[in-house]
């Protein structure tokens, strides 16, 4: 009782000593020292700017409602004075419920009035003319108007005072003409053009937009509105507008934002056609056929005869949209097929690959990409059925096991003339000497990615005196120069093709080997063999009268290749290059593109020089002069390049920094 009494004894102005629970920031923010005072002050600063801002643009709309009241004529019939001040009570009441009615309902006034053509405007007794009205307002005395924001109650209006009568006189508003419409339209979307970038919702200052919620003016009708989110501001940053006038813009900016999304768009797209090689703007029918076919597969229930080339065009399509599956690869067994080329597997089941072989027993070429799926039984079937089989590519099949392909090899014996296989680490030497026993006249063999193939399988290869083409690539083990050596002093004469990328181990030796035994060599792929010298692809390319010149050059990221190595490539097969790749050789330096200026590349399609840092326009523009039948150009990395740099119609620039940014 006594602590009741000395709580209510306490005087109002009279501040207690109990203190409530600290919250973790103000605890924080002790702990490091920091006082709260200044960010209160800055926030209260920023309230009042805020306050003050909306109270200079009421103002201002004031004013200018009296401006324009004063310059009309008068039309009409004025209300009587008298009758306005001497107006009963309950009417005032009534008038300042409505008022209040008509303020909370602000948003639905507003879309009224955007669907109507005109409305009159009503005066304070809810009379309305149907021509013109005349609304005497009068203010007696003084009167002090608080703040229309409703958030912040710290600051106040200054007081108000008007002694004299301002006559308003509203007028109806004609209607826009279409030509008018069309002017505004075109001027609205010479702005936008200007500044494509311009977003009004951001142009307004922060610190003097209002917060939603509050009760604003209108920048363009001044009509008060309640701010909102999604509230624009105007055009000159100077205040808010309204529903209706931010609608007015909406279609001009809805149209921007699409003309942007569509140059987003075919950018995106642009940028994918050269990725892809695509040059062509405008496809053939037969290319529009084929892709409508890929896009409906689901639908279609035979492919009949097109050929196998169109055949495979379809193949490709729904492998890379990843629709092949155990129903769409029924549209492919033609029983007078040969050829069959599938991409993507990695949805197909082990029993959907093996109806392959029944109702295609008369293919001879197969190529299953990304086959995981496929087993032991699938594989002893094609080894059974297929009587005609000639080559075969399994790339991903890594659940077959090393005693299948040697019953595979067993079956298929020297019929089978070029095999392919990726991924895996199950085809070891038991394997590779069951395929050099049962398949001697092989002439094309691809190990791509192994993780068992060394020397003991390499040196096994010299069984297959006719091989044309071979390819060890990215062996997880370590492979030496001795066996490669072995290889090529047995096949190397006839030796047409030799990819040896990712045997990090080699050296000189093996390109003095190629170098003394291949001559008829057309392809040379050695890309990421680090040991290789510069002098030592520089002795392979020098008198090199055993071989006419190579096709098809790939030094990718050797990167102690410099310009007197280039300049002897260029030297020896200028005349027959019709691919060069030379990727992050970065030592080779300008004077090496000054020396191909005295040669001629006649048959040059594909170059690649991405990440040769000395490139720049003028080395493009050579380049140009002397290749030209040059098609592709790969110059990623090479930052020298700019817009200005002079190209030839029909020929694709892959890489170009400028292009990218743009």
């Amino acid at each position: 009782m006594d602590t009741a009494q000395s709580l209510m004894s306490r005087r109002p102005g009279q501040r207690s000593h109990v203190s409530g629970p600290n919250s973790a920031l103000t605890e924080f923010l002790r702990e490091k020292g920091i006082d709260t005072s200044g960010i209160q002050a800055l926030s209260s600063a920023r309230a009042r700017a805020r306050n003050e801002a909306a109270h200079r643009r009421s103002v201002a709309a004031l004013e200018a409602a009296a401006a324009q009241a004063a310059e009309a004529p008068e039309i009409g019939e004025e209300i009587d004075e008298d009758e306005e001040i001497g107006e009963s009570s309950a009417s005032a009441a009534r008038r300042k419920k409505k008022i209040s009615k008509d303020e909370d309902n602000d948003e639905e006034m507003l879309d009224v009035e955007e669907e109507e053509e005109e409305e009159p405007v009503r005066t304070r007794r809810g009379r309305a003319s149907r021509a013109t009205t005349k609304i005497d307002l009068k203010v007696v005395g003084k009167r002090k108007r608080k703040s229309t924001t409703v958030k912040d109650t710290e600051s106040e209006f200054e007081e108000i005072e008007e002694e004299e009568i301002v006559t308003v006189r509203a007028t109806r508003t004609r209607k826009p003409t279409k030509a008018q419409l069309a002017k505004k339209k075109a001027e609205e979307q010479r702005k936008l053009e200007e500044d494509d970038e311009f977003n009004p919702d951001n142009f307004l200052d922060p610190a003097f937009r209002p917060v939603p919620g509050q009760i604003a003016f209108c920048a363009e009708c001044e009509c008060r509105f309640t701010v909102t989110p999604y509230s624009r501001s105007a055009d000159d940053g100077e205040g808010l507008l309204c529903h209706t006038c931010g609608k007015k813009g909406a279609p001009a900016e809805k149209a921007a934002r699409k003309k942007k999304q569509t140059t987003r768009t075919n950018k995106k797209s642009a940028a994918r056609a050269i990725l892809d090689g695509d040059t062509s703007n405008v496809k053939s029918l037969q290319e529009i056929c084929i892709n409508t076919v890929a896009k409906y597969i689901d639908d279609v229930e035979t492919l009949g005869y097109i050929g196998s080339h169109n055949v495979d065009k379809i193949s490709q399509i729904i492998c890379k949209n990843r629709r092949l599956n155990g129903e769409t690869i029924n549209l492919f067994f033609e029983p007078a097929e040969h050829v069959l080329r599938f991409y993507d597997c990695s949805g197909i089941s082990s029993d959907s690959l093996r109806q392959i072989a029944a109702f295609v027993p008369t293919i001879r070429r197969l190529h299953l990409n990304w086959c995981g799926l496929m087993k032991d039984e699938c594989l002893d079937y094609y080894g059974t059925q297929l009587k005609q089989l000639t080559s075969l590519e399994l790339y991903g099949a890594f659940n077959v096991t090393e005693e299948c392909y040697i019953r595979f090899f067993k079956n298929v014996g020297s019929r089978l003339t070029e095999f392919a296989v990726k991924d895996t680490s199950r085809f070891k030497a038991a394997a590779v000497e069951a395929l050099v026993d049962n398949c001697p006249e092989l002439e094309v063999l691809r190990l791509h990615t192994l993780t068992f193939i060394d020397d003991e399988c390499v040196r096994l290869l010299t069984g297959l005196p006719n091989l044309k083409i071979l390819e060890i690539t990215d062996s997880q083990a370590s492979i030496k120069d001795g066996p490669i050596i072995d290889c090529l002093n047995t096949f190397g004469p006839g030796l047409s093709e030799l990819t040896l990328n990712g045997c990090k181990d080699l050296t000189d030796a093996t390109l003095d080997a190629i170098h003394s035994s291949c001559g008829r060599l057309d392809i040379l792929n050695l890309d990421e063999v680090d040991l290789l010298t510069n002098d030592g692809i520089s002795k392979l390319f020098t008198e090199w009268s055993l071989n006419y010149g190579l096709k098809e050059l790939s030094f990718r990221n050797c990167t102690n290749l410099q310009s007197s190595g280039f300049a002897r490539i260029i030297d020896h097969s200028n005349r027959t290059l019709e691919k060069l790749t030379i990727n992050r050789c970065k030592d080779i330096e300008k004077d090496a593109w000054t020396f191909l200026q005295e040669f001629t590349l006649p048959e040059l399609e594909v170059l690649d020089i991405s990440f040769v840092r000395c490139v720049d326009d003028a080395v493009i523009e050579g380049i140009l002069k002397v290749a030209p039948e040059l098609k592709t150009l790969k110059v990623w990395g090479c930052n020298k390049i700019t817009e200005a740099c002079a190209l030839k119609e029909g020929m694709l620039l892959v890489g170009r920094e400028a292009d990218i940014l743009a």
